[in-house]
């Protein structure tokens, strides 16, 4: 290979996976994300290892878990020290650059990415211009909703021009990236896409697309989430999503799938340059995101530390024209664990040990995972339905009172998932309902079948598959044995012998 390939991998932020027409929501076509797919592989079953930004991330460009990397609330980022594969790809001599949301990556190991323009949760922190900021102003200042009793951020049509916004703005800070690209040293640029992460808001026309009363929603059931664990129903009483109306529901809904279609001509565009510069037939491009939102699911929206598809299920697109099948659909469970993995396989860059990345199918010779898992919460105590008066008492005057709880929401408890087949298992210690769904029967998984003595043998096997991950997993990384294990021999003999 005269030249590695580029590497060019767009992530959008809090995007689940059928909220779009390619994975089964007819109401949201992404032409632009269909034209990438027409050109490549889409995952149809890829997992989150955590669905929360930041252990998110920092498993996507380690390839490992957040139990071993130690990144697992948003406030821990990537851990000092860790073996990544930013650093792995400047060592081979690739060219890099982080464009959009970081989340991810703290000093040095930031300088890593020789080209920067990094945008905060909601918007550039050097915008371009006095209009760019003041776009940035209004989507940083706090709306309360129009119902009194719930407690986030309300949605929102942006009053400006979508030329100002922080997606379009991203898209034409990627294109100059691009266009400065010549010469023969490969380039890796991580476009990280704020949206359609809260707070929920986009101009117009993306907020008239999905006028709110023309959504399908999913379906609900009243005592959905009576028997689940009890941290979604707090989660649901804290923000007072128990008292969000349907109407209410659907305009959120309206404006999430906004910001996606916004996103989807921003791509347009970024491949439009791609083709235009000649860097396609060279360039791999990656879509996926982070974690999902509820978006409706459950009568809720955003997301919370739950496991269910909405929240886990991402999307996963990979294209490199020439080298990768074009046009295939790929059942197999994947995890967002195997995609930089995969990039450093296809551009012939050595894979570190001691990950839990494989290649992605269709890409290489790895085995295709029977199981796919992922994990929460950093061992915190419960938070519990009768805590909720005493802890949020006296919060009448808090603009956001669900706010100085949420690093506790995100902390406590140890739960994890595993899903095989069409069965999925979660489990938590600190909690005494444990859930599994028959995908197949229920994909909204609104009948939780673990106290089902019809399901007692699946329930067995996949709470067995999560015991021996959990075991297979824990170390932080293989620990040397020091010894040749063909002969038996001490490997380190001459070492001992020179301390005596």
């Amino acid at each position: 290979m005269t030249k590695r390939p580029n590497l060019l991998v767009i992530m959008t932020d809090q995007q689940k996976a059928n909220a779009i027409r390619m994975y089964g929501n007819p109401d949201v076509p992404t032409p632009n994300l269909e034209r990438l797919a027409a050109r490549g592989i889409r995952y149809d079953h890829c997992y989150t290892p955590h669905p929360l930004c930041v252990p998110a991330r920092v498993s996507f460009w380690t390839g490992r878990y957040p139990h071993e990397h130690g990144s697992r609330t948003n406030e821990i980022l990537m851990p000092s020290g860790e073996q990544h594969f930013a650093r792995i790809l400047q060592d081979a001599g690739y060219r890099l650059a982080l464009l959009g949301k970081n989340h991810c990556f703290q000093e040095p190991d930031l300088t890593c990415f020789e080209d920067q323009y990094i945008f905060s949760h909601q918007g550039p922190d050097d915008p371009e211009n006095e209009d760019v900021a003041e776009v940035v102003r209004w989507i940083r200042t706090p709306r309360p909703p129009a119902n009194p009793n719930l407690r986030f951020m309300g949605a929102r049509i942006n009053p400006y021009k979508p030329e100002h916004c922080p997606t379009a703005v991203l898209a034409r800070q990627v294109n100059r990236f691009l266009e400065r690209q010549e010469g023969d040293r490969p380039f890796c640029a991580w476009v990280s896409i704020p949206d359609p992460h809260g707070p929920l808001q986009c101009p117009e026309p993306y907020a008239s697309m999905h006028p709110p009363a023309s959504i399908t929603l999913p379906p609900w059931r009243d005592d959905d989430l009576d028997h689940k664990m009890e941290r979604i129903r707090v989660f649901r009483r804290l923000l007072g999503y128990d008292q969000l109306s349907e109407e209410e529901i659907r305009f959120r809904v309206s404006i999430y799938y906004g910001m996606i279609r916004f996103i989807d001509d921003a791509i347009g565009q970024i491949l439009d340059t791609l083709d235009q510069r000649g860097l396609t037939e060279n360039t791999i491009v990656v879509f996926t995101s982070d974690h999902g939102d509820y978006s409706g699911e459950h009568r809720l929206t955003d997301k919370s530390s739950t496991f269910y598809d909405c929240m886990t299920r991402v999307p996963l697109l990979i294209s490199w024209p020439g080298h990768l099948p074009a046009g295939i659909v790929d059942r197999n469970l994947v995890s967002l664990l195997d995609v930089m993995p995969t990039c450093l396989g296809l551009a012939d860059v050595t894979r570190p040990v001691g990950i839990d990345g494989r290649m992605l199918p269709g890409t290489g010779d790895d085995p295709p995972r029977d199981a796919i898992f992922s994990e929460y919460g950093a061992g915190g105590p419960r938070l519990h339905l009768d805590d909720l008066p005493r802890l949020i008492a006296g919060w009448e005057d808090v603009p956001r009172p669900g706010i100085p709880l949420l690093r506790w929401r995100e902390a406590e408890g140890h739960p994890k998932m595993v899903r095989m087949g069409t069965y999925k298992y979660i489990y938590d210690p600190t909690d005494p309902t444990d859930e599994l769904y028959d995908l197949a029967q229920d994909p909204w998984e609104l009948t939780n079948v673990a106290s089902d003595p019809a399901y007692a043998p699946i329930r067995q096997q996949l709470r067995d598959r999560l015991l021996d991950w959990s075991i297979l997993t824990e170390g932080a990384r293989p620990t040397p044995l020091y010894f040749d294990p063909n002969t038996g021999r001490n490997t380190t003999e001459a070492f001992w012998l020179k301390r005596l």
